[in-house]
């Protein structure tokens, strides 16, 4: 343990660091970066836990009993979220089910039976290892039940990911090499709960083991798609929004609408009205955009207004016009809301740029 007691700690500072990463810099959904969180944290307690070896030996086994729980359940939901959104449903069920069965059988430990261990062994959030646990036969029960259900949700998962390589999704080609990491992982995970013994016969091998995945999950969530940080959709990369989708919707026929006819500087401007207008499904149009341009419709209508704006100030036609009629030019309601896309977009204040062309 003297050995790996500075690797853990340094898993610990960099879990920090991705934390931190997280919060700045994921915007939405807050669902997605609420799982993600959770998983970097119990990662980073978890291997302070083996910096430190706080408590004894049994309250050792029980909190990373709550870590493998809470961080198999985080594991469910990014997977449902990113790719299955089907089996939301399901995988909550089964995610507070697992959380919940680990602080009922801590509840138990504590407050029923203090001796449930028959002997206790390795403990360890990554390495299957015999705890020792003795519960009573409900428990064992249902502790498999969850541990069933975790394991054939992850090879059905697994199994759907590598099917939808197929697809040529046009989100999800923007995320496979990503997902090749994960599925490495996934794969990695399931054996090691094969019946290696090299694990229970050598403790220093569990613990490099444990560190290299400590490691590779921080990795996963800090090099995560930039794409990702900013998604306001819900996103899913199903099989139902493929390469043929993409094209369903005319890209010169979208420049048409939004750019040479200059639909962006209309003041009831929306996402709905200019799907009507194409003909398409006001979800397809918004996967398109934000495919395209990395934004979302609201980000591109604004981003165009304020760039518009910014060209009508040069124009003589304009020279006369307060800022309030410009902004209604370039489609915002009134010039209190041109401010906040104008520094978003370009930076500063509009009364600035006006003064200085206009002196």
């Amino acid at each position: 343990m003297e050995i790996t007691s500075p690797l853990y700690f340094s898993v610990f500072i960099f879990s920090i660091l991705v934390f931190v990463d997280l919060l700045f810099k994921f915007k939405r959904p807050l669902i997605l970066k609420f799982h993600f969180c959770a998983l970097v944290v119990v990662t980073g307690l978890a291997s302070l836990t083996h910096y430190l070896v706080i408590g004894n030996a049994v309250n050792l086994v029980l909190f990373f009993m709550l870590c493998k729980a809470i961080s198999a359940s985080a594991f469910l939901n990014i997977f449902s979220i990113l790719y299955f959104p089907k089996f939301r449903l399901i995988v909550n069920f089964i995610s507070i089910g697992m959380v919940a069965f680990a602080v009922g059988f801590i509840l138990y430990a504590f407050f029923i039976n203090d001796t449930f261990t028959s002997y206790v062994g390795q403990f360890n959030m990554i390495v299957a290892l015999n705890e020792g646990l003795e519960a009573p036969l409900p428990f064992r029960i249902f502790r498999w039940l969850f541990i069933i259900s975790f394991f054939v949700l992850m090879l059905y998962f697994i199994y759907g990911i590598i099917k939808k390589y197929q697809y040529n999704n046009i989100y999800f080609d923007k995320i496979k090499q990503w997902t090749s990491f994960i599925l490495i992982f996934c794969i990695g995970l399931l054996s090691l709960y094969l019946p290696l013994s090299m694990f229970k016969t050598n403790p220093n091998i569990g613990h490099i083991v444990t560190i290299i995945f400590y490691y590779y999950i921080l990795l996963l969530v800090f090099y995560r798609p930039n794409f990702l940080n900013r998604s306001a959709l819900k996103i899913s990369f199903g099989d139902s929004f493929t390469k043929e989708s993409e094209y369903a919707i005319s890209e010169l026929e979208f420049i048409n609408e939004f750019y040479t006819k200059s639909y962006f500087t209309k003041n009831d401007a929306s996402l709905e009205n200019l799907a009507k207008i194409m003909n398409i499904s006001s979800n397809d149009l918004y996967k398109f955009i934000y495919y395209k341009y990395t934004m979302t419709f609201n980000d591109l209508i604004n981003k165009n207004r304020v760039e518009y704006f910014i060209d009508i100030i040069h124009n003589p036609k304009y020279l006369n016009y307060t800022i309030d009629a410009l902004a209604k030019e370039a489609g915002f309601s009134s010039r209190q809301h041109l401010y906040k896309p104008f520094k978003k977009f370009h930076g500063g204040n509009p009364s600035d740029i006006v003064d200085a062309v206009n002196p």
